[in-house]
């Protein structure tokens, strides 16, 4: 599955430039035209900084038409006779599109005109790096894989301020082999924040309902399944779990983080 997406992904970037963007939309995968769509609005934003220091200093508002059209274009056409697929897809790429535009937006207002300032280094970033011949998603100071995981068109998240505000805490985090744990009322999306990290960069992401019923063994259980498969496991309701059994839950989590800070092949989790 990984080697096929990498494979349809890459030439599918590769195409992009050369086609209208409405028609290589339609023909390519959901999750493969939102990242190629990323991959060369990164490379594009980038090209204006380039652009900028060249002595063109409206290049950025240039830029900012540019992707008000794209949008425009995007939003007629989802207004068109579409098949429930296509309009899945164009619906997505409309609210990464519209983020997208906003930040433009911001850097023309704010005069951001080199690519080293904090307002471009804190965005995610996707590029296409030639001498890994694969996707490198940047946020801050990591550097995280694609991760290929078959998504299907499972719909994203509209980003607002504060959504990016904690994908900036939890890729810091990850860059540190740490979690994440964000705090807040019930329903105002921190688990579906997660998930939606974990869809832009293609990885799996299993949520499980904690309960009183959650004991050290189940737990190390889903650890163990999750440290064999790469996936990211998100905790619901964490603090419902018992004092007693949150002890021994602390200490496979810090094993956990040791094993990748230490860059090991194997670790222990629950001795049999």
């Amino acid at each position: 599955m990984q080697k096929t997406l990498h494979k349809i992904t890459k030439e599918s970037a590769f195409h992009y430039a050369s086609k209208d963007r409405i028609q290589w939309v339609l023909e390519n995968l959901g999750m493969v035209a939102i990242v190629g769509t990323q991959i060369w609005w990164t490379w594009r934003v980038e090209d204006v900084f380039d652009k900028v220091r060249s002595g063109n200093k409206y290049a950025m508002k240039q830029e900012s038409l540019k992707q008000t059209t794209d949008l425009n274009n995007l939003i007629n056409t989802v207004r068109t006779e579409l098949n429930s697929q296509d309009r899945k897809k164009v619906n997505a790429l409309i609210i990464i599109d519209v983020h997208a535009r906003d930040i433009v937006d911001r850097f023309v207002k704010d005069s951001i005109l080199d690519k080293r300032e904090f307002e471009w280094e804190s965005q995610l970033r996707f590029y296409w790096v030639n001498s890994v011949n694969d996707i490198r998603i940047m946020q801050c100071t990591g550097s995280f894989p694609y991760g290929y995981e078959y998504q299907g068109l499972n719909g994203r998240l509209v980003i607002t301020p504060l959504t990016d505000r904690c994908v900036m805490t939890l890729t810091t985090a990850l860059t540190f082999k740490l979690g994440g744990a964000p705090a807040g009322p019930a329903g105002t999306g921190k688990t579906e924040t997660v998930k939606d990290l974990a869809k832009s960069l293609a990885i799996r992401c299993c949520v499980t309902n904690c309960g009183e019923g959650l004991d050290y063994k189940a737990m190390g259980i889903i650890f163990s399944g999750l440290v064999q498969t790469g996936f990211w496991g998100c905790f619901d309701e964490f603090n419902r779990i018992t004092p007693e059994v949150l002890s021994v839950v602390s200490v496979q989590v810090k094993t956990i983080q040791s094993a990748l800070i230490q860059e090991k092949k194997t670790l222990e989790l629950l001795k049999r």
